[in-house]
């Protein structure tokens, strides 16, 4: 038998303290603590429920922060991508695949996140774009079309 009281929206219980909002089978309950077992928040419309995960979530964030991090230092110790950035520039997609070879093999659709990373990482090694980086299209080397570059501001 599980033991727990309610003061207006609290739930005070053995899994810590949740605030929850409920009417008529709708509502929303949060943990606001981690103490006890697994915690877990939920949301419930009608006869649709969702539950989420806070800590998993921040444990989530912080292995993002460590992946980016990474990324920056992957980036900021090729020489040769370095110099290139700094002479006349990268091609996104070399950039992205420098970024791409630092990301744990493990994850899927790497080649995604490397993508999304590449304005972090720059931000994160250069300063804000359109201040210290920024893109520009140049033609491509096929002959058709464009390829976006990455160019440091002042070169």
């Amino acid at each position: 038998m599980k033991l727990r009281f309610r003061i207006g929206p609290f739930t005070f219980g053995k899994s810590g303290v949740r605030f929850s909002v409920w009417k008529g089978g709708t509502g929303v309950s949060i943990p606001l603590s981690e103490s006890g077992g697994n915690t877990f928040g939920k949301v419930k419309l009608g006869p649709v429920s969702a539950y989420f995960n806070p800590a998993k979530k921040k444990q989530v964030l912080e292995k993002f922060d460590s992946i980016e991090a990474s990324a920056v230092s992957a980036l900021l110790e090729d020489q040769s991508l370095m110099k290139r950035l700094e002479i006349s520039g990268v091609p996104w997609r070399g950039m992205q695949e420098c970024l791409k070879d630092a990301l744990p093999r493990e994850l899927r659709n790497r080649d995604n996140l490397a993508y999304s990373l590449v304005p972090r990482v720059m931000n994160s090694a250069f300063g804000p774009q359109n201040r210290a980086w920024e893109t520009e299209k140049r033609p491509a080397k096929s002959g058709s079309g464009e390829t976006t570059w990455i160019v440091l501001r002042g070169q």
